[in-house]
Order: C-alpha cells, then sequence, then structure tokens
C-alpha cells in the first residue's frame, strides 16, 4: 500500500484549490472537422474542471507532475476541503474580530460539486498550470513585489469613491485578464465562429471577447477590459495575440503593467477536449515568459451556459463607500 509522507502530505495539502475534476487532453493527430469557412471548428459548449492551482507550491520545487497515488491523496484531501466548505454556516456564530477575514462562506455554500481532481495534460497529472518557470511560479520581478504590495494596500483602504474601488467589486472584470487563463472564473465558455471572428463567451461576469481574424492591432490602441485580440489559424491550432490590457488587471491573481501581453494556442486534441495553452510577456512585471497548459472538455449535453448577475443590483460598492462616511463622520465628533 501507498503511504504519503507527512511532508508530502503537508504539500499536497497546501496544492489543494477550491475552484475548477479531472480532464484528459493528449496531444494527439486528430484533426476537427471543418466550418464552412474551411478551418477547424472548434465551437460549442466547454469547461475547465480541475482542481490544479495555476501556481505550484513553492515546497514542490521542479516537480512538474504527480505520480498516480499522490494524485488520488491530492482528490482526497480536496475532497475534505470540500465537505467542510459545504457543511452549515452556524447561526449563532458571533461576529468575526475587528481586522479579521470575512468569508463569503454563505455564497460559496451554494457552489455545488466544486472540482477535486488533478488535471491531466499530454498523460501528465500536472503539480501547476504554469509549466515555464521550471518551479511553476509566476517570477515576479522583486521591486513589482513591493509594489503590487503598496498597490493592494492603496485599494484595500481608498474609499474616497467608486472609481478607487477593484473592478470586480464594481461588476466591471472579475478575475485574471482573460477569463480562459485560470481555473477561477469563467470556468464555462461558449465558442462561436464566423468567417472573420472568434467569439469567447464566459459565463463569469458574461464577459465576451472578440477576436479578430487575420487583422492587426490598430496603430493607436485603447486600454480596454481584456484586451485587444488579434487571431490566426495555424494548422489546426488557433493562435489569438492580446495587448493594451487595463492596468487594473493588476489587483487580479496575474500581474500586468502596460507591456503585458498574451499569446494563446487553441488546439482540439478529440471531439470532446480542446487543449489550452498561453504565454504571458511582460517584461515589466516579470524576469521570463510564462507558460500554462489547461485542459478543456465539452459540456455535457443539455446543460447550458446561465447567466452570473453580478450588475448595477450589487450594493457592496454603496455599502461599502456609506460606511466609509459613517467613520469619517464620526472622527469628526468631538
Amino acid at each position: 500500500m501507498y503511504k504519503q509522507s507527512p511532508g508530502a502530505l503537508t504539500v499536497l495539502i497546501l496544492t489543494i484549490a477550491i475552484f475548477p475534476a479531472l480532464v484528459l487532453a493528449q496531444t494527439t493527430d486528430y484533426r476537427a472537422p471543418r466550418t464552412e469557412y474551411g478551418v477547424p471548428d472548434i465551437q460549442g459548449l466547454w469547461e475547465k474542471r480541475f482542481a490544479t492551482p495555476v501556481e505550484r507550491p513553492e515546497a514542490l520545487g521542479d516537480k512538474r507532475a504527480y505520480t498516480e497515488e499522490e494524485a488520488a491523496q491530492f482528490e482526497q484531501l480536496a475532497i475534505q476541503r470540500r465537505i467542510a466548505r459545504e457543511a452549515p454556516v452556524d447561526p449563532d456564530r458571533s461576529a468575526p474580530e475587528i481586522g479579521g477575514i470575512i468569508e463569503f462562506r454563505t455564497d460559496t455554500n451554494f457552489l455545488p460539486d466544486l472540482p477535486v481532481e488533478v488535471a491531466r495534460i499530454n498523460g501528465e497529472l500536472r503539480t501547476s498550470l504554469i509549466i515555464e518557470p521550471e518551479n511553476g511560479r509566476l517570477p515576479i520581478r522583486n521591486e513589482n513585489m513591493e509594489f503590487r504590495t503598496r498597490y493592494f494596500e492603496m485599494m484595500n483602504n481608498n474609499f474616497d469613491g467608486p472609481e478607487a474601488r477593484p473592478p470586480g467589486e464594481r461588476c466591471l472584470h472579475l478575475g485574471p485578464p482573460l477569463p480562459t487563463m485560470t481555473n477561477f472564473d469563467g470556468t464555462h465558455l461558449q465558442i462561436v465562429q464566423t468567417e472573420d471572428y472568434v467569439i469567447i463567451y464566459s459565463e463569469e461576469a458574461i464577459q465576451t471577447r472578440i477576436v479578430k481574424l487575420n487583422k492587426s492591432h490598430p496603430e493607436y490602441p485603447i486600454q480596454r477590459w481584456m484586451g485587444d485580440s488579434i487571431g490566426h489559424w495555424e494548422n489546426e491550432t488557433l493562435v489569438v495575440h492580446t495587448n493594451s490590457f487595463r492596468p487594473e488587471h493588476t489587483v487580479s491573481q496575474i500581474a500586468t503593467s502596460e507591456a503585458f501581453e498574451v499569446t494563446e494556442r487553441i488546439t482540439a486534441v478529440s471531439e470532446n477536449e480542446l487543449l489550452y495553452s498561453y504565454t504571458i510577456n511582460d517584461p515589466i512585471t516579470y524576469t521570463e515568459p510564462i507558460v500554462a497548459e489547461l485542459p478543456f472538455t465539452r459540456m455535457p449535453a443539455g446543460q447550458k451556459l446561465y447567466e452570473s448577475a453580478c450588475h448595477e443590483g450589487n450594493r457592496a460598492v454603496m455599502d461599502i463607500l456609506m460606511g466609509a462616511r459613517v467613520l469619517e463622520q464620526e472622527a469628526l465628533e468631538p
């Protein structure tokens, strides 16, 4: 019987993410059906369902893949975490301590059956989505680590007006610069193709990307949410280059600067599987390019996308600013 050492068990616990189950993606000689325009047809409803984190825990070093036994242990620990998360919240619990972390426990309890398994890509049970650098981690420049800390402190303590609040809090943009880049947001996607465009619609936050085929970036670009995307086909692979991101994306898991660019490659490896990879180039933020791979599977027949209703009816920003005004008034009172 396989036995996991206490140290390895601790490492596995650290790797567990409560976000999107096992997806099999293999590099094959599969040739996708063609659209009426003669290019590979990757249209349909797709999902990312795995618990593999974007970054590899430092304790794992350059360990790129788990053994079957380690992956099974990973899954069991993830199941335990999921059970604990789905447990009822104590209605008689006391208020959180001042300065303590307030969780979205009552919200996340309604997220059913979050994936627990390891992503399998090209036969490997991956310890992280990032495969380059070899340590599977974001190579942030030391000077930017301090900048990010100060930036987050500013964002978390600036209540002058709605413009100062993070984009996710304002329902402008949630998650990473592109919803396809991690297993946090944009778990369920729809891809639609025309002769001149590929549309990638994300269920989370209702984000829609329009990729222009065989075009160039504008001579005078405008920074926008999810950047400006242009694409072309290289045999079976859709290659998409995106730049002109807004700097506010820095509040997401993946840090960005005005130089942030992403090159994505999407390839159908079977009728119901896509292999998705991306390369980040941002010499201001990172010391070297970053390469990550994610597996996608086609959603089962009968499943649909539904609205993720983050919108103007969200009272969070109003309540946050109202609380700040109350504190300011109390500070002025003798």
